[in-house]
This record gives C-alpha cells, structure tokens and sequence, in this order.
C-alpha cells in the first residue's frame, strides 16, 4: 500500500511519546507521514511537535486544528492516534471509523464495555484496524521472556503479582477537571494500572475467570479511588495479586511485576525511571545479561543505532506494529479486543468492591456510572 498518513487528536503530555515514535518511522519508512494534529488548545499541537523533535520546517507542513470533526473530513487521514480523555475516546474513535481511518487509541480503550464493542463492531464492518496503548507489550526484552513462558521453558505458572505505585500529588488532579472522575477517566486501578494488568495477564498466558477487589480513597480529593487491591484466579489454577495506586511520592514512580513458575521466577519492573529485571532458572542463575545481550545486537543488526535509541520508547514499537498489521492484514500485538478485555477486567475489580463478592468474567455489562455514590 501507499503511504500512510498520520493524525493525532489530543497533544497533551503522552502524546509527545506518541509523536516522537511516529516521527522515527516518519524517518525510517516513507511508508508513515505526520499529516494532521488537533487539540483544542490554540498553540498545544504546535508545542507538542516541536517537543517531540519536529524541526519548524516539518511543522508547518502538518495540518493543525482545533475541531477534530474538521479534520477528519477535510484531511481523511489514514490512521488516528487518540490520546483525549478516556472518556471521550468513544466518540472520537466512531467518528475516526467512520471516516474511512484505522486508529491506535491511548488506554484505556474505554470506559464502557458497550462502547468497546460497538468500537470494535464498526471496525470489523469497516474492515479497519484498531489498537490500543497498551505500550509494556512493546519492551523487546519483555517479549523475549513472554516466548520463554509461553515455551514451557520455566515450567508451568503458578502465580504472579503485579505493583503500580504512580505516586501524584493533589495538584495532577486539579490541573484538569476530567481526572479522578467516574465518568472521565476512573481512578488508580482504569487509569495508572490497566497497563500493568494488561501485561501481567498476557505475560501469564492465561484467561481471567474472577476477579475479587478492594478500593479506596485515601489521601486525594476526587471521585474515584486512589487505592486499590485485587486477587485475579486465572485458569489453570493460576492467581495474581494486583495493587495500584497513586498516594506514593510522585518522586519514586514504581511499577513491577513477578512471576513465579515451577522451574524458575521472574522480577522486573522500574523505580524513579531507573528499569531492572531478573530472571532466574531452575538452578538459581539470573539471566537477565543473557537476554539483554541477545536484545541488543538483534536490535543493532536489524535496525541501527536509531533502533537502539528507540528501545526506550515503546510507542515506536506499538506504532511500527500498527502500521504492520495494517500492510499484512493481521490484527495487532494490543488489538482492540484485548483493550476490551483490559477495561472489563478493571471494570469487574470495581464491579467487586461495590457488590463486595467475587466477581466472575467474561463480563458483559457494567457501567462506571454505578460507581458514582461509592465512596458518599
């Protein structure tokens, strides 16, 4: 196919990361051009392109607007990266379906799953492709240790646990009016922690049959939970222990995981931005230089030194896998459908804590508005 041309909707924070990875396949592969940002901050898109490493030149080559509406019909871009607040991302995904564009949208994929599946409905008539944000997929070292798991080469899993401790201050949730709200963004477990669980879940290979949840508001004022705690059985007979919350020093930013298998256990995760990992066989022998090594002149030989820079970006992977699949006519690494089951899983958590019993999966049904009075 020709090439494929790019637009994003929403130039806040994370968007940058988005920007900067689609700027490396801009640069790479003639197959990807940046066409299109909208924010409806006057000077936002402008801002965010340039912190991304956009030279002034290539930005005055981008179509900037502030009504995503507009864009979307006078530029019909190919493929739309969302990264709005999550509870606009409906809309704006149908709207972008509907106009003829795949899309990658920032996690969550939503925060209703009658809302997820008419996404994924209308992508599938429309036949386009939808991925979601769910970028810890994209670590090449984490990939190495998922095909070692899923090779039987540490034996069978018996359980895991998975922190995220992403510490904010009061003034995060000040600065904008949608964050910590029930019907915006949910709390610690929807919006800092569906990654982690997300990859903890793919990570142990297995499906979430219940969920049993806790949740808790206890330093922020907000509406929903900046503390939460779960105990996932998955099939197999395989449990996992979720914690998440946002009551930390925002200083020490902490996410991690472990898995423990009858033939060895894996530790990794990052602290105050600083990654490390173990990998321990049988014997007791880490080894985490072994993969890091293989990684490394694997990612040299097949893609430079600017591939090495971009290991620690993984929206260049999430990206580079998107504009793939939509070349080979194969469904994402984080397709629609596995967004669809990150939100159900958090959605079952909260499900549990306002019901206070176990809560079994698949879920069909549950909507955030029923949390609204939780904590009245």
């Amino acid at each position: 196919m020709g090439t494929i041309r790019y637009a994003i909707i929403g130039c806040g924070v994370v968007a940058r990361k988005h920007l900067k990875g689609a700027r490396y396949h801009q640069n790479r592969r003639r197959s990807l051009e940046v066409v299109a940002a909208v924010d409806t901050r006057p000077g936002a898109a402008q801002k965010i392109l340039q912190a991304a490493g956009f030279k002034a030149k290539e930005i005055a080559g981008i179509a900037i607007y502030e009504d995503y509406q507009k864009m979307l019909s006078e530029v019909r871009p190919d493929l739309v990266v969302i990264t709005t607040p999550s509870g606009s991302h409906a809309a704006i995904s149908l709207a972008a379906l509907a106009a003829g564009a795949h899309v990658l949208i920032e996690k969550p994929l939503t925060l209703s799953l009658e809302q997820a599946d008419e996404i994924l409905e209308v992508a599938r008539k429309n036949n386009r492709k939808v991925a979601v944000g769910h970028i810890y997929r994209f670590f090449p070292l984490v990939q190495a240790i998922r095909a070692d798991i899923m090779s039987g080469h540490f034996g069978r899993v018996l359980y895991g646990d998975v922190k995220v401790r992403w510490g904010h201050g009061q003034a995060y949730y000040d600065q904008a009016a949608w964050r910590g709200t029930w019907s915006q963004d949910g709390g610690a477990l929807m919006n800092q922690s569906v990654h982690a669980m997300d990859l903890m879940t793919w990570l142990l290979g297995q499906t979430v049959e219940s969920a049993s949840g806790q949740i808790f508001r206890k330093t922020h004022h907000m509406e929903a939970e900046d503390l939460g705690f779960a105990i996932l059985t998955l099939t197999n007979d395989v449990q996992c222990l979720v914690e998440g919350t946002t009551i930390t020093d925002p200083k020490r930013p902490e996410a991690s995981f472990f898995i423990r298998l009858t033939e060895g256990e894996i530790r990794a995760g990052i602290l105050s931005g600083k990654p490390h990992i173990a990998v321990y066989d049988k014997s007791g022998k880490n080894l985490a230089s072994t993969y890091t090594r293989r990684i490394f002149w694997q990612t040299l030989r097949d893609q430079g030194i600017l591939g090495l820079k971009q290991l620690a970006n993984p929206h260049s992977g999430l990206l580079g896998d998107l504009v793939a699949a939509i070349e080979e006519s194969r469904e994402p690494l984080a397709s629609g459908q596995s967004g669809r089951d990150a939100v159900a899983l958090v959605l079952a958590i909260y499900q549990s804590a306002l019901e206070k019993r176990i809560v079994h999966l698949p879920l069909n049904a549950f909507d955030l508005a029923r949390m609204q009075h939780f904590f009245s």
